[in-house]
């Protein structure tokens, strides 16, 4: 192999899946520079080629015009809707979603993290959860995610991320 991908400017992940370049550009604006979204979605692409960025309304800005802290609450009711609404094969779909949350700690310390989501939820295909967990180191790898990971199957998990984090039993 000449090591040249003939998809480009797709790249293999480690599962042989490629990962779009979109994924590659918002993940930078999340993680670096102006940091300007609350929280940023993937999925695999519906031919299963490919993990693709999520839709828009699935990259949350942040609101810069309220208390972060507010904002990620905002936020995270707004993702939790979304991964639950819809048409049935929507509603299947595994996601990883990265998001970016602003909190007090118990003992009053001002603080972020950013939490990597694995969205499967359980109604999901076992094929698409096959490719969704073979696909997650490819995404890691290539984007190099360091964010702490939690695996979520239903949303109640995803809800119980804050408070975790506020109580310092999620690090």
């Amino acid at each position: 192999s000449s090591g040249i991908n003939a998809e480009w400017p797709l790249r293999p992940g480690a599962s042989g899946i490629a990962i779009d370049e979109e994924c590659k550009k918002i993940f930078l604006e999340f993680n670096t520079g102006s940091k300007i979204y609350r929280c940023i979605t993937f999925r695999v692409s519906t031919n299963n080629k490919m993990v693709i960025r999520e839709e828009d309304k699935f990259n949350i800005k942040k609101d810069a015009d309220i208390c972060q802290k507010e904002d990620t609450k905002n936020a995270l009711k707004a993702i939790s809707k979304l991964l639950v609404e819809g048409d049935d094969a929507s509603n299947a779909s595994p996601r990883w979603v990265l998001f970016n949350f602003e909190f007090v700690t118990d003992d009053g310390r001002d603080t972020d993290k950013s939490i990597f989501i694995k969205w499967c939820p359980e109604s999901a295909k076992v094929k698409a959860r096959m490719v969704f967990t073979t696909s997650t180191k490819g995404l890691v790898d290539d984007l190099k995610i360091s964010a702490t990971a939690v695996q979520a199957d239903c949303i109640e998990e995803i809800q119980e991320i804050l408070p975790k984090l506020q109580n310092g039993t999620l690090k």
